[in-house]
This record gives structure tokens, sequence and C-alpha cells, in this order.
């Protein structure tokens, strides 16, 4: 029978590891396919190698198993986090502001940036957030930060075109 064989098997890789990291039970479900190879009689330095874990973490899981007469020893423990500062509510009112230009909310500056977004959710809801935060916080929102080319005022569109190529 003939070898199968990916065209690109890096590619194929890198996307199944981030198939597995972003399903909510990857880590768990790796873990139980490399105890099953150990069942089944095959060295935890092989599994270790196959799966690209360390053999000293096999043989953690293992003796976890062992001792606790159960698989949920597998399981990673739940990792909450840091609580957001502003609630969902808050989040989708930012939003719809942003969304529009920052004099209608009453700034005198025409885009929104990070120091601007930092005094205005200080202002409206007394949390005070980092410039750099805020500047993530224009990408979780859905918004891209962008800030308009410098264009030379006056002259001739011909030499600003020749000026650009040069």
């Amino acid at each position: 029978m003939k070898t199968l064989q990916f065209k690109n098997p890096e590619e194929i890789k890198s996307a199944i590891k981030q198939e597995i990291a972003s399903v909510k039970d990857g880590r768990y479900v790796r873990r139980l396919d490399a105890i099953l190879l150990i069942a089944e009689g095959r060295n935890a330095y092989e599994v270790a190698e196959i799966f690209g874990f360390s053999p000293r973490s096999i043989h953690g899981w293992i003796n976890a198993v062992e001792e606790n007469k159960s698989l949920t020893v597998l399981k990673d423990d739940p990792r909450p986090g840091r609580p957001g500062n502003l609630s969902d509510t808050q989040k989708n009112e930012l939003r719809e502001i942003i969304a529009r230009p920052p004099i209608e909310s009453g700034y005198e500056y025409s885009r929104w940036d990070g120091k601007l977004l930092s005094a205005h959710i200080s202002q409206a809801y007394g949390i005070l957030l980092g410039v750099r935060r805020c500047q993530k916080l224009f990408h979780e929102l859905g918004f891209s930060y962008i800030r308009p080319r410098k264009m030379a005022y006056g002259g001739s569109e011909e030499a600003k075109e020749e000026f650009k190529k040069n």
C-alpha cells in the first residue's frame, strides 16, 4: 500500500495545534491519547516524542492516574484570570461611542486615540485604564487604530506625487 503524505506537513501540524488549543478540552484529550498509548505498552519517551510532551510530564500523569484511580486528574484546573474592568454593557456603549467622531461626544478632537479613550472612560465610568490598555480595547471592540497619513498643505498635485515617488 502506498504511504500517504501531506504536501505541506508543517502547515497541517500548525493548523492542528491551533485547533487543539482552541477546543475547550483539547489538552485533556491529548493527555488521554498519550496515557492510552502507555497503557497499550508504548514507552513514555516514545509517547513524549510523538505528542511533544516532556517524559517527566507523562510520568507525572501516570502517577496521578494510578494514585487517584481517575482520569479526571488529567484535566486542567480552571484559570479564571483577572476580571475585566468594563462590563459587557459598558463595552457595548463604548463601541457605539467610538463608531462616531469624538466631536459628537463633546471632545475637540477629530479622531479617537488611546489617550482620549482613557480620559473618556475615566470621566464616563470612573474607571482608570492606561493608554496602552485603551489601544488594545480598540481591537477588542472591533476597531483598527489607523492614523491619517499626513499630507503637504498647498502646492501642486504634480509636486506632491513627485515627492511621494522620491
